[in-house]
């Protein structure tokens, strides 16, 4: 089973017949990255869990929908393929890359569209069904829950005054969240390490220092997991601080790193000497919260 995300919208502005059309409606899509959230919101519409894993022998998952607005919304559902870039970035794709496998044929949901009042929630359930002589390995794609704009969008132009020749169109936003629906097939294993690790001078005003790294992943499944970054004064742990955190953080296959830059945050009057810096990658503590990988820096 295929799905296609049509894309729509335009990127600049165009001009017909001596008037110039601007954008109409320009699409906002947050694509969960670089970490997720327990819920997530784009828009008035709340999303909860933020990521589905199949794996064993789970084969139903459920996400609810929230609208927290004043104003009814409709909601359209599809599955897309999505890659991730070395930054954590995502970007919508049609073919895979090699070692990148689609998890949009193995998985059937439904509703498709969904209209909420104020306040009112949606169940969206999905459903996997894995093909026989299945390769084992991880399979990946996002699902997509796209607001609809209101049927009277397009139709609401202000008209020029003066010498103004030009037509005034609304700029009406249209909201987007996207979710990765995973699946693991086999015996997969995955391995990390955190290499690269320096420091960087401050970004602009009002930033500290900040901490820079690349994250290894090995084998045939992703990682996922919370990053944190302990300071230790002088070589010694009594005084150990943490100075930056990222939650729910993810390295997708088929990439083999990922880039990482932290701010480093201190108390009133506690700044970066000489000790030394632990980053610290963990499973979420819902999955055990095992170290994936740690490596550390010294602070001259």
């Amino acid at each position: 089973m295929g799905f296609r995300h049509r894309r729509g919208g335009c990127d600049s502005a165009h001009r017909c017949g001596g008037f110039t059309l601007l954008l109409l409606i320009a699409t906002v899509l947050p694509w969960v990255a670089p970490s997720e959230a327990r819920s997530q919101g784009a828009g008035d519409l709340m999303v909860a869990p933020t990521r589905i894993v199949f794996e064993g022998r789970t084969r139903t998952a459920q996400i609810s929908l929230l609208n927290r607005g004043s104003a009814a919304a409709t909601y359209r559902i599809s599955l897309i393929n999505m890659r991730m870039a070395e930054d954590g970035g995502f970007k919508e794709i049609d073919e895979p890359a090699p070692g990148e496998q689609f998890a949009d044929r193995l998985i059937r949901y439904a509703p498709r569209q969904v209209v909420l009042a104020p306040g009112d929630s949606q169940a969206v359930r999905l459903l996997l069904r894995k093909p026989r002589g299945l390769e084992p390995g991880e399979y990946r794609s996002h699902l997509l829950l796209r607001a609809i704009p209101s049927q009277n969008i397009g139709k609401s132009v202000e008209e020029p005054s003066g010498d103004d020749t030009g037509i005034r169109v609304r700029l009406i936003p249209i909201y987007g969240v996207t979710i990765p629906v995973i699946v693991r097939h086999g015996d997969l294993t995955a391995k990390v390490s955190l290499t690269d690790l320096a420091l960087a001078p401050a970004g602009g005003q009002g930033e500290g220092d900040r901490l820079s790294f690349r994250i290894n992943r090995g084998g045939n499944r992703s990682v996922f997991g919370d990053l944190t970054v302990t300071y230790f004064p002088n070589g010694g742990k009594a005084d150990e601080l943490v100075v930056a955190q990222v939650t729910r953080l993810a390295v997708y296959t088929p990439n083999a790193s990922r880039t990482v830059m932290m701010p480093l945050r201190f108390p009133d009057g506690v700044t970066l000497g000489r000790g030394r810096l632990h980053v610290a990658f963990r499973e979420i503590p819902k999955n055990g919260g095992a170290l994936l990988g740690e490596a550390e820096i010294g602070v001259p």
